[in-house]
């Protein structure tokens, strides 16, 4: 598979992007292709290598619209702002018209219709050349030469006057709401400065490697991922994790791309190239998004085709029937021109992917990383939510509560062989005991080692054999009656076949995470439940304090993913699971929703789960759910406004009561109407 990246130059009309897209579906080299109207950009899935794409690509979207031009991804074009020139000469000779009566006022008109108009004009002819006739711009035409015919010379300027005034604050209301994201991902400086034997040098992100030092001076954001080996400061972390609170840094401290350097300088030894960056990932997931469109844009998209044509035949149907009844046809011909103006989708087509956008923007400036509209349209149907215990409801960071070696065993020997067989491990036990006991590790000591997920550990080191794990892992090896330490989360070692002891640890629930699941219950969550590994004793407790609904502990990872498919099977409803992204990828997965759950910076998370919260705290789930269910309600707004309204006018249209200056306004008016209501999310403190 071959992915491709083009930006799209000159694209005004999103009915003619989703045409441009759906052809370029139908080549047979593409897999898939995905056309984003708000971001103009082309992101293209070939099957094999393709030899100059861009001029057959290029010859598809001529055919359609003559204006869109498509280069490779990054290639900038010349372009100036260019002013509605034309269409203040327009208004302002449709305005003198007024002062004169006919025959110059009618001259007058029509000569401010064509300078208005000549844009469409010339663009229905194409599309008539290319044998398309339900675009946008030929039924303005035809509806505007029909009120020419009726003479209606003053009429026709206006309405071509008011629909490009509306394209062009359309495009207006579109662009600023492109800045606003591109704002926030205007996360890393274009260069570092690089420290070396002779100095400090200036270079590009993309020219420092790994092991490299890079100082970042106070007031600067950090350009890329690395380690602090000197220095001491405080870090504004808000603009990736949403977090507000300062985190302070020094010696062995890791930092990320994208954090905001405050009073002191550092000294930073790169640990991820520009590419690897944590910066770099999160922009690239945000500007992907839009590929992973929702199902409710699909049918969206769906509709339009078929809306337009439906419209079209209306309004023939509108005008003929009269005229065969013997009414009369003049009449009758400008109700239908009505039917012609309002049959544009542009309003849905636009408004639902912007407000998708909007959204994901929304939530990634707290931190929210949505890969997609889909997601959030899913999680707004989320009705069950499971959770992973560690490092998900209670923070992770494992300490030890109790050593207990058994009878005739130095507690140090236990100590030290659990701090072996778990050297090399990254569970949270592990991360525990290297936090605790610090002993000497020869890696060329170490003989045989195999890790069993959820399980145990099995090591030989300088010809000792060593086990390491739950209870039931060492029964496996036929180790009965085992010491008990109560409720806690215990680990056992054996040493050559003689049973050592035990160490159990203690873990907390996090701070908010109660207050959050009692505000998610409030807010439509109809089942909550937690799949864990730990002890049956220790997880019913979590589930207790925290009021799940239900709970299954001693889980190996294969368990887990059994019984989130009993949860699929059974639930009518989206199910979605939230863990920390580094021990349940499978899971993950599986679920409708995946969502991530862990500290920035684990790489795990970002790649396995569809939605990340970066700053590893309850409220950012909460916020997730109600950004996505704000968006869904905001888009089928939309959907139901943008319909009314032009059904209104049709309605009106058919009983003499609406005109072409109505109708204009049930088109671009309605489209300006429900992009400014998508806009409105922007504004809003809270979620």
């Amino acid at each position: 598979m071959i992915i491709e990246e083009y930006d799209v130059h000159n694209l005004d009309c999103p009915d003619c992007g989703s045409q441009i897209e759906k052809e370029i579906n139908e080549l047979k080299e593409v897999e898939r292709a995905n056309l984003d109207f708000v971001n103009k950009r082309l992101t293209i899935e070939y099957i094999e290598q393709v030899n100059n794409p861009l001029k057959r690509l290029n010859a598809i979207a001529s055919k359609i619209d003559p204006d869109v031009q498509f280069t490779l991804a990054g290639l900038e074009l010349e372009q100036t702002e260019k002013k509605p020139w034309f269409l203040i000469l327009a208004i302002l000779i449709l305005t003198i018209s007024l002062f004169f009566s006919k025959p110059i006022s009618t001259i007058l008109g029509f000569v401010a219709y064509l300078i208005a108009g000549h844009k469409v004009i010339y663009k229905a002819f194409r599309e008539i050349c290319s044998r398309r006739i339900f675009t946008e711009h030929f039924l303005m035409t035809l509806a505007t030469l029909g009120a020419l015919y009726l003479g209606e010379f003053l009429e026709a300027a206006a309405v071509m006057i008011l629909y490009e005034i509306g394209n062009y604050l359309e495009s207006g209301a579109i662009a600023k709401s492109r800045r606003n994201l591109k704002s926030l991902l205007s996360l890393k400086p274009e260069t570092a400065h690089l420290k070396t034997e002779n100095g400090i040098n200036e270079l590009k992100l993309n020219e420092i490697k790994k092991g490299q030092v890079i100082l970042v001076y106070p007031g600067e954001r950090i350009p890329l991922d690395g380690v602090v080996i000197k220095g001491e400061s405080t870090v504004d972390t808000s603009s990736i994790t949403g977090e507000a609170i300062p985190v302070f840094v020094e010696s062995k401290s890791k930092v990320f791309s994208g954090f905001l350097n405050g009073e002191g300088m550092l000294e930073i030894k790169v640990q991820n190239t520009e590419a690897e960056s944590m910066v770099t990932r999160i922009i690239k997931l945000i500007e992907n998004a839009s590929s992973e469109k929702s199902e409710t844009e699909k049918f969206m998209t769906r509709f339009a085709r078929y809306y337009t044509p439906a419209v079209v035949l209306a309004a023939v149907f509108v005008f003929l029937i009269p005229t065969i009844l013997g009414f009369n046809y003049t009449v009758w011909l400008r109700r239908a021109l009505i039917f012609l103006v309002v049959s544009c989708p542009c309003a849905l087509v636009i408004s639902i992917p912007l407000t998708y956008y909007i959204g994901i923007g929304k939530a990634a400036k707290k931190g929210i990383i949505f890969k997609g509209s889909v997601y959030l349209d899913l999680l707004s149907k989320v009705k069950t939510l499971i959770f992973d215990k560690t490092g998900t409801l209670t923070t992770g960071e494992l300490r030890i509560a109790e050593i207990e070696a058994a009878p005739n065993i130095d507690p140090e020997e236990l100590k030290r062989s659990t701090w072996l067989c778990e050297y090399t491990s990254s569970h949270p036990f592990a991360k525990a005991i290297k936090n605790a006991f610090s002993y000497n590790f020869v890696p060329s000591a170490v003989e045989a080692f195999s890790e069993y997920p959820g399980k145990g550990v099995l090591l030989v080191y300088n010809k000792d054999r060593y086990l390491c794990g739950s209870e039931n892992f060492l029964q496996q090896f036929g180790f009965v009656s085992l010491l008990d330490l109560g409720d806690n989360s215990v680990v056992h070692t054996v040493k050559n076949d003689m049973y050592l002891g035990c160490i159990s640890f203690v873990d907390e629930l996090k701070p908010g995470m109660k207050e959050v699941l009692q505000s998610l219950k409030q807010k439509g969550i109809k089942h909550l439940s937690v799949l864990s590994g730990d002890r049956y004793p220790k997880v019913e407790r979590v589930a207790n304090e925290l009021g799940l609904d239900s709970y299954y502990a001693e889980l190996i990872p294969e368990s887990k993913l059994e019984k989130m498919e009993e949860f699929l099977k059974n639930s009518i409803d989206k199910v979605a699971y939230c863990g920390d992204g580094l021990n349940d990828a499978p899971v993950l997965a599986r679920a409708d929703v995946g969502i991530a759950m862990g500290k920035i910076g684990a790489q795990a998370s970002i790649e396995t789960a569809d939605i990340v919260l970066l700053n590893d705290k309850p409220e950012q789930l909460e916020s997730a759910f109600s950004i996505s269910r704000e968006t869904n309600r905001m888009v089928w707004q939309n959907i139901v406004l943008a319909l009314t309204i032009k059904l209104l006018v049709m309605t009106l249209g058919v009983a003499g009561l609406a005109k072409l200056w109505e109708a204009i306004i049930a088109d671009v008016g309605v489209t300006l109407l429900v992009i400014f209501n998508s806009l409105r999310m922007m504004k809003k403190p809270k979620c």
